[in-house]
């Protein structure tokens, strides 16, 4: 295998890597929100409280993939499909990491 294949198919290992991490951190966000709403629900304080220290995570996967891609972008200069799954990511790491806001915000509530 030449080294130009072998760089493609790291470069495609990575991208796989990167969807994983966003799936995680769609999970971590999803579970902060409900865990935020059941905590104000049931006045739960401790749930609230991890809520809140839980969302260093979802703020330390936001820079992970920013990171990732900013490196992706600088080294493989990537094209068409694989340029907007790396724009899209960068967006969508925001957003998840806004959700997790969201719900620290909810917590906070509590």
């Amino acid at each position: 295998m030449n080294a130009q294949a072998t760089s493609h198919r790291h470069f495609h290992d990575e991208l796989s890597e990167l969807k994983v991490a966003l799936l995680n951190m769609s999970g971590e966000a999803q579970a902060a929100l409900a865990a935020a709403v059941e905590a104000v629900l049931q006045r739960d304080g401790d749930k609230a409280s991890q809520v809140i220290l839980g969302d260093k995570e979802i703020d330390h996967l936001e820079l992970e993939v920013e990171e990732t891609v900013i490196r992706l972008l600088a080294t493989q200069q990537p094209m068409a499909r694989d340029l907007r799954f790396l724009t899209a990511a960068m967006k969508i790491s925001n957003d998840l990491e806004r959700v997790g806001d969201h719900a620290v915000n909810i917590a906070q509530s509590a």
